[in-house]
């Protein structure tokens, strides 16, 4: 499955985790496009108002927006990807110190209906909505946050304090800091979005 890496303007963290691939569609969402770059590589295209860039790199197609706009630059940057059929996403950069930002795109994603991926240093979060295996090694913390309201039936395989068709509410911490007993673990529900975030106790 062809997969689309978008960079955000937030902090470039260790990304020594991203295995990109010559297939991946590499996506500048604005001045994320200086991280593409930082990385000795080239953006398939740059989309965004281009009010956080300072030179588009020689032949890099652009779609520019106003800077007056109703959507931030990583939303037009996931509706362009949907738009070409996309199913994979892998977003970079996308911590930083726009709050408000981050917020709203981890509401967005919620929403999303295409596999997402956000690689943030020893950290990976995922959005599950049925089903989701995870790769890692024992004692590795994983973590199931509610979003959107609660999830229902959740079960959880391979983990220290399972869960067995439980209810995790969204104003509750109960999925928080979990641990891995061994390299993999599921979790499924069968109502509701958690976002998995998947913290590795080690360097890869």
């Amino acid at each position: 499955m062809k997969r689309a890496v978008i960079f955000i303007n937030g902090e470039l963290g260790d990304v020594s985790r991203l295995r990109l691939k010559k297939s991946d569609l590499l996506i500048g969402a604005d001045g994320g496009t200086k991280h593409i770059l930082k990385l000795g590589l080239k953006p398939n295209i740059i989309i965004g108002d281009l009010d956080s860039i300072k030179a588009v790199p020689k032949d890099t197609p652009v779609i520019q927006f106003p800077v007056d706009k109703d959507k931030t630059d990583t939303e037009l940057a996931l509706e362009y990807v949907v738009k070409l059929g996309y199913k994979e996403v892998v977003l970079i950069g996308f911590l930083g110190r726009r709050l408000d930002h981050m917020v709203s795109n981890l509401m967005l994603l919620a929403s999303m209906p295409i596999k997402i991926t956000i690689i943030e240093g020893n950290q990976e979060m995922f959005f599950c909505r049925d089903k989701l295996n995870i790769s890692g090694k024992k004692n590795d913390l994983v973590s199931l946050i509610p979003l959107l309201g609660d999830c229902q039936g959740v079960t959880t395989v391979g983990l220290k304090w399972s869960l067995q068709v439980r209810n995790l509410q969204v104003s509750s911490s109960r999925g928080v800091s979990n641990v891995m007993l061994g390299k993999s673990a599921r979790v499924g529900l069968k109502t509701g979005c958690l976002l998995v975030i998947h913290t590795y106790r080690d360097q890869p």
